[in-house]
């Protein structure tokens, strides 16, 4: 945190921090390391105790744990967390947020809301279609590897990569398809991602790049 930033949140007497992804957690940590006092409120959509979700698909889908919730005692940091909770409207005019039980006022907002998992062109509806972003998703698919089904993987960043070991540890056969060049390539610079082309086939999963989704049907991805 830089000094400048430091000395804004020194000044400030409520900070709110809406997403309890790994940003937010971050963020809210980092204001009580740089000494920031006040108030800090932490916002998640979600009713689990922040968690980290690459891991999270990997252990909780082989049944090795139920989450992978961070190690950080928020009691002790005297952070509060808002959970189960979700935001609906900003009014920034007024340093308000509105959520479902109510407005909450902010002198210092931090929006870490993350992303949502892209719908496909003819994926919705469609039986065997599934999304991984929350712990709940992971939990519905279990039962799913249980089967042994063939998978494809839409997108080969953190998530997509774990969930593909995961799904070859369980004995599915697992096709990866990817977008862009190489695995992470939004993430990490080539001479870093490059390389881990070589997780997919260590595993036994099949790595397409540069293959675009064209749509979804029953039963099969369609690639452009």
């Amino acid at each position: 945190m830089s000094e400048q930033t430091e000395q804004r949140a020194a000044r400030t007497r409520h900070v709110v921090v809406v997403g309890a992804g790994m940003a937010g957690v971050q963020s809210a940590v980092a204001l009580r390391g740089a000494g920031f006092t006040g108030p800090v409120t932490l916002i998640g959509a979600e009713p689990h105790q922040p968690y980290d979700r690459p891991p999270l698909s990997k252990a909780v889908l082989l049944g090795k744990a139920e989450d992978s919730a961070f190690d950080i005692d928020f009691e002790a940091l005297d952070i509060t967390l808002r959970l189960g909770l979700d935001v609906t409207a900003l009014r920034a005019a007024d340093h308000v947020l509105d959520t479902a039980d109510g407005p909450v006022p902010y002198d210092a907002l931090i929006l870490a809301t993350g992303a949502e998992p892209m719908t496909l062109p003819g994926a919705e509806g469609v039986p065997g279609v599934h999304l991984l972003r929350t712990l709940d998703d992971a939990a519905r698919l279990r039962p799913v590897l249980d089967r042994q089904h063939d998978v494809v993987v839409v997108g080969a960043g953190w998530i997509g990569a774990e969930f593909a070991t995961a799904a070859r540890a369980a004995g599915c056969a697992v096709t990866v398809v990817e977008a862009a060049a190489r695995p992470l390539a939004g993430a990490l610079p080539a001479e870093v991602a490059a390389p881990m082309a070589a997780w997919y086939a260590d595993s036994g999963a099949e790595l397409l790049t540069g293959a675009r989704v064209d749509h979804v049907e029953e039963g099969a991805v369609v690639l452009a």
